[in-house]
């Protein structure tokens, strides 16, 4: 699977906090997915996302790291922030 971010109407990050507006709302991401949404500037494989996740966070506890980003990305997908493509 591919996705890429929708572009935001206007990004605020401020003090760690990063918010993205967005035409139809306003999305407060966590730090986590701030980082999954600026890797998505461009199409990316969700494969690809894991990977650079895991560097900069560790592998997950329970699962894998492919499956975090995956179930990441489908809230990220359901909130508007990216596509599929």
């Amino acid at each position: 699977m591919r996705v890429q971010r929708r572009e935001p109407v206007d990004l605020l990050v401020r003090d760690g906090e990063t918010a993205v507006l967005l035409a139809d709302g306003i999305v407060r991401l966590s730090e986590l997915s701030a980082v999954l949404y600026d890797l998505a500037r461009e199409q990316v494989e969700v494969e690809a996302l894991a990977r650079d996740l895991e560097e900069r966070f560790g592998a997950p506890a329970e699962r894998t790291s492919v499956q975090a980003t995956m179930d990441a990305v489908r809230d990220m997908v359901e909130a508007g922030l990216l596509t599929e493509t």
